[in-house]
């Protein structure tokens, strides 16, 4: 159930979305989105698939669908109906519309801010905000309550950096970010050299570099570099209980989907998606616009444009034990029948 947003003719909406349609009545409004199947009109409703509209328990006010979907004419007698080539767009754009974020202005005094502090206009910084020396923070950013910001960190135009998220020293934060509830970004890497059965710390002196428009989702860690620095490429979206390891460089449009794990030195190509619990190993190179399906591990480099995985949905555990017995005598069934080499 969606909640009541702004509330908007039809026929502005559509001029908003540059979408022509001059028959439509200017008193007829909009002030939600719907599901198909939870529709509270006035709403919109962006359908992309069939599956979706064969969901709709109600006709909406306004059906967005694609241009090729055929709608039963007994809904289109009922509605708006508006084809377009993007639903999905749409939909983001449409959201945009009815539900504009809004954000605070404004220093709070109970916040704790360090010397030589570079603050833009139309900031916020919440209570109890620990701002430490150095710091260059743009025009238009938000730093919600609880969070703490490192020495001679930087922080670009319009970011966005929510409640309790710790951002280490020396990070380097562009524009339009937005860092979730919880994220530790700048972290020291997990590096250690064994010597006479004691682990001994590395001390890691690299940074940080978060490039412009990447969001980090909440609870997630990024680790500082060793020497040089850990990089997120511009776009990429990293989800929520995400590791990147030190060393890592994402580049443009990277997606990581929850519970995906990268050791330490992997580099990811622009566009390449990790579904979610995908495994990486250390020093891997995952090449451009690659997809690796959930719940794979990744011990090689994988080359650009493929979809990489291997995964075993869960069955009965008894079934399993007999599968797995047997795979363990395939090499010997399979010499015996083709004098195969295994």
């Amino acid at each position: 159930m969606s909640f009541e947003g702004r509330k908007i003719s039809i026929s502005e909406l559509l001029k908003f979305l540059g979408i022509s349609n001059k028959s439509i009545n200017d008193d007829i409004t909009i002030s939600r989105v719907c599901s198909p199947k939870n529709v509270e009109n006035p709403c919109v409703v962006v359908i992309s698939d069939e599956k979706h509209l064969k969901k709709l328990k109600d006709t909406p006010t306004l059906l967005v669908v694609s241009k090729n979907l055929e709608v039963p004419p007994e809904i289109e007698k009922k509605t708006i109906l508006v084809r377009v080539e993007n639903p999905r767009l749409i939909l983001a754009k449409i959201l945009k519309i009815l539900y504009p974020e809004t954000y605070p202005v404004g220093i709070s005094p109970k916040a704790s801010i360090g010397k030589n502090v570079e603050i833009g206009e139309n900031t916020y910084v919440g209570d109890f905000v620990f701002i430490g020396d150095n710091v260059r923070i743009g025009r238009n950013v938000k730093i919600y309550p609880g969070s703490y910001i490192g020495d001679n960190t930087q922080i670009g135009d319009g970011t966005v950096i929510y409640p309790n998220v710790v951002i280490f020293p020396n990070t380097l934060i562009g524009r339009n970010v937005r860092i979730y509830p919880g994220a530790v970004i700048g972290k020291e890497g997990f590096g250690f050299v064994s010597h006479k059965g004691e682990h001994i710390r590395l001390h890691h002196v690299g940074i940080v570099e978060i490039a412009d428009n990447v969001e980090i989702g909440a609870n997630s860690c990024v680790d500082r570099a060793l020497l040089d620095k850990t990089y997120i490429g511009e776009g990429s979206k990293i989800d929520n209980l995400v590791q990147i390891a030190h060393n890592n460089r994402l580049g443009k449009g990277v997606i990581l989907v929850s519970q995906v794990g990268l050791a330490g030195s992997v580099e990811v190509g622009d566009q390449s998606i990790l579904a979610g619990q995908v495994g990486v190993a250390d020093h891997v190179r995952i090449g451009k616009n690659v997809i690796v399906v959930a719940k794979s591990g990744v011990t090689k480099n994988l080359k650009d444009g493929k979809i990489y995985g291997a995964l075993l949905p869960a069955m009965e555990w008894s079934k399993w034990k007999k599968i797995y017995a047997l795979l363990l005598k395939l090499p010997k069934i399979l010499r015996r029948l083709k004098g195969l080499n295994f």
